[in-house]
């Protein structure tokens, strides 16, 4: 059981709560760790259907351990699976397992990272409801800055990635409740947070398919801009955002990111008037989203 302890150590200082790692099993526990990680190889390979049905397989032998460790590895399973059920833009069942994982977490007091609240909301956000986004899109920015003191005194490189994604979440949430002053604080920071980086790639953690790359940022950024009646501000952020989307390179084995970047990189397209193009990146994105949904979610 040190072993495991020590595991679990080094997987929370690692921000375990949001990178996609295999894990190897403990002595005793291939029970789970095997499921668990069947679902993360299907999940960063875009087979969600699948990796769905492996979360919840992970999640019913971690209910059946039954120990000191078997909740944590029980809140994490079902975290993933509402990820996995994001990237398929499957809404209702992402949400009402967000909602799990986020009540079971709080009942054991586990720490798990802000996967579950910064994807609840972001779900809240594409209905509009931002009423609902706004606690959970607060948190988790809290906890992503939290993860970054913690990474740091580990000795670990913290990625900003996350980070800039909640804050820019943080600046959608302003929009949408007419703030648009903080809402403008918010996109700046998050710009800036990627261009005092390394240049950045594409984002290759578990749950990428939901959160805000660089390149999405500065579309959004240009949007905020144009729908200010700013359009020349707006064209100068459209132009950087396609500039970005350069660096999201070798996506292939993974068509539900693919999909998330193309879709993106056609609305900005069209922003700047190429509208053949977009549409051409749209319809490529609109097929591999329907590839991805194509098989039969296992475990409903």
């Amino acid at each position: 059981m040190k072993t495991l302890a020590k595991i679990l150590l080094l997987l929370f200082c690692a921000g375990a709560a949001r990178a996609a790692e295999y894990i190897n099993s403990p002595v005793g526990r291939e029970v789970y760790y095997d499921p668990y990680n069947e679902g993360v190889d299907a999940h960063l390979h875009s087979r969600l259907g699948e990796a769905c049905g492996a979360y919840s397989r992970a999640a019913e032998a971690a209910l059946k351990l039954d120990d000191a460790y078997s909740k944590w590895e029980y809140a994490r399973a079902i975290t993933l699976r509402a990820a996995a059920h994001h990237a398929r833009r499957e809404y209702s069942l992402a949400e009402k397992y967000y909602l799990e994982s986020l009540a079971y977490a709080r009942k054991h007091g586990l720490y798990l990272g802000s996967m579950a609240q910064s994807g609840l909301g972001r779900i809240y956000l594409e209905r509009n409801q931002p009423q609902k986004a706004g606690l959970l899109l607060k948190e988790a920015c809290e906890l992503e800055y939290a993860e970054i003191g913690r990474t740091s005194q580990a000795g670990v490189t913290a990625s900003r990635d996350s980070l800039a994604a909640a804050i820019s979440d943080l600046g959608r949430l302003n929009e949408q409740l007419g703030n648009r002053q903080k809402a403008e604080v918010y996109f700046l920071t998050a710009v800036k947070i990627f261009k005092d980086t390394a240049a950045p790639g594409a984002l290759k953690v578990i749950d990428a398919e939901q959160m805000d790359s660089f390149a999405i940022i500065l579309y959004r950024t240009g949007q905020f801009y144009r729908g200010g009646e700013r359009p020349e501000a707006g064209a100068t952020y459209y132009a950087r955002a396609l500039a970005a989307f350069e660096s999201w390179r070798g996506l292939d084995g993974r068509p539900a990111l693919k999909a998330r970047a193309l879709e993106y990189r056609g609305r900005t397209l069209r922003a700047l008037g190429r509208d053949a193009e977009g549409l051409a990146d749209l319809r490529e994105s609109s097929a591999l989203y329907r590839q991805v949904k194509g098989k039969k979610t296992a475990g409903k």
